[in-house]
């Protein structure tokens, strides 16, 4: 290799050696001495060309390449020696032409190399060493072979050899945009997997070879809280193998938390979860048929619908909702049918109707409403007539109504087999038309002036006294007489007592 810095020629001023006619005589005038003279001035010109103009079309300070990627040589003790004979050479053998052109490409090979040691250098910094083989050796190689060349003066085999080395370290960059992304792939893919050491060794190789990508923050962040990761993890298969569903829910939610992006927790977490809906559901759905079994439908209904909303759509709560209704519209008109049999047995006619009009209501088609409604509804009339009997005691004395409670009484006789609440209301019935119909003795007494009517009765007309026979019961008598203002007196009849009336007008208008 030659010094960095190479030695210009120095110019010797050319002065011509004198002849033997000069140093006894005076140079002789003429057309030769002329001729001579010209010569000289041209190969002073020509000397001076190479002396001083050649030297600068050289550029000095030409570096000697060496594109090794470790360490740089360092010349040889001896290499001035190839330098001072290249000098020598130029000034004895080689043109100008030839030195020229052997500048230019020694400036090429030299521009090639140092684009090849930049990139080299960086591909270094990056790690190409481990993961660029076996070309980044290759490259190296072949840039050695043109150190080689190139201290063999062969610039052009160097220019080569380095043009190579360069295009394979070129090859080796344009790759690294993929092998970053595979590299990321796989480092995301150790997180994935848990593989904290896969996951630890890859960052620091993509850290390497790719230090501004701005996803090694979050990478770092993520490695940092794998280990919380993988034990939550393996908390919850635990739990899960153990049918502790809620537990491992809690424990993948425990691994999400830590890192929110891990694709497998939040799997995981999903997979968990619904198992542990399914098993509430299905607990759900196997409390509902046991409160249905034991005609629990309030109980059952709400277990069903918390099942529906477990599992929004799922079939099977629709399902059990529609057998609830069934088995409760089922349990209703039973319990209605036994009710109103019931009361027919206690002769609570009018319940009896309430209990078989609500079944029609439910399904106007069910066989024992009807046939229970037809049944009860004459007898729950005839009840509430023979209740009205002794309650209108008073009334009796109407002969409607007297015919009414009688009428009541002949229809109530007619049935056989009485209850006893019937016996005891045609009893009742038969003492309040019997007291109704006996007569009682009455005095009537005025002051033979008054015009006198026993209403619903009849008209007496004026009168000092008179008696009368009247059913016991209540009475109204009005009395009229011109002059005075009219009187109405009420009174009650009844057996074993003195029924005395006055009726007369007494106040004057």
């Amino acid at each position: 290799m030659t010094d960095n810095t190479e030695q210009p020629l120095s110019a010797t001023t050319f002065e011509p050696a004198p002849t033997a006619s000069e140093s006894t005589a005076p140079a002789e005038k003429g057309p030769q001495s002329r001729v001579v003279l010209i010569a000289l001035a041209a190969a002073t010109l020509l000397l001076l060309f190479v002396f001083f103009v050649l030297p600068r079309l050289v550029t000095p300070g030409d570096t000697e390449p060496d594109a090794t990627a470790t360490q740089r040589d360092t010349p040889a003790a001896g290499s001035a020696t190839p330098a001072i004979n290249s000098a020598a050479e130029i000034g004895t053998s080689r043109s100008p032409f030839a030195e020229a052109q052997e500048s230019a490409l020694r400036r090429e090979a030299q521009e090639v190399l140092q684009s090849l040691l930049t990139l080299q250098e960086s591909l270094a910094e990056r790690g190409a060493a481990r993961w660029g083989e076996p070309t980044y050796s290759e490259a190296l190689g072949k840039a050695a072979a043109g150190d080689t060349a190139y201290r063999e003066r062969d610039f052009m085999e160097a220019t080569a050899q380095y043009q190579q080395a360069l295009d394979q370290l070129l090859a080796m960059e344009a790759s690294l945009p993929e092998r970053i992304e595979t590299l990321h792939a796989s480092v995301v893919s150790a997180i994935e997997a848990g593989e904290v050491l896969t996951a630890q060794a890859g960052f620091t190789e993509l850290a390497q070879m790719a230090p501004a990508d701005i996803r090694l923050i979050t990478l770092e962040d993520r490695i940092g809280s794998l280990p919380n990761v993988v034990v939550a993890l393996e908390a919850a298969a635990t739990a899960e193998k153990g049918g502790r569903l809620t537990e491992a829910v809690a424990a993948a939610t425990d691994a999400t938390r830590a890192d929110p992006a891990h694709r497998r927790a939040k799997t995981r977490l999903a997979e968990l979860q619904s198992a542990l809906t399914r098993e509430r559901f299905t607990v759900a759905m196997t409390a509902g048929y046991g409160a249905l079994a034991a005609q629990g439908f309030d109980q059952a209904e709400t277990q069903f619908r918390n099942a529906a909303r477990l599992i929004p759509g799922a079939p099977e709560p629709a399902s059990a909702l529609a057998e609830v209704d069934q088995a409760r519209t089922q349990n209703t008109l039973l319990n209605l049918k036994e009710s109103g049999m019931q009361a027919e047995r206690e002769e609570r006619w009018a319940d009896a109707v309430t209990l078989y009009k609500q079944a029609l209501e439910i399904d106007a088609l069910m066989l024992f409403a009807t046939e229970g409604a037809a049944r009860a509804t004459p007898r729950a009339d005839l009840d509430a007539r023979l209740e009205k009997i002794p309650e209108e005691r008073d009334r009796l004395i109407d002969a409607r109504i007297m015919r009414l409670a009688q009428d009541s009484l002949a229809e109530a006789t007619a049935i056989v087999n009485p209850g006893s609440r019937l016996t005891s209301q045609i009893s009742r019935a038969q003492e309040t038309i019997a007291y109704a119909s006996t007569p009682v003795s009455v005095t009537m007494t005025s002051d033979g002036l008054t015009d006198i009517t026993l209403l619903r009765v009849k008209r007496l007309g004026t009168l000092a006294e008179q008696a009368l026979t009247l059913r016991p019961g209540l009475y109204t008598a009005v009395g009229i007489r011109n002059g005075y203002r009219d009187v109405r007196v009420k009174f009650e009849v009844r057996p074993n007592q003195r029924n005395a009336v006055e009726v007369r007008c007494v106040e004057p208008i």
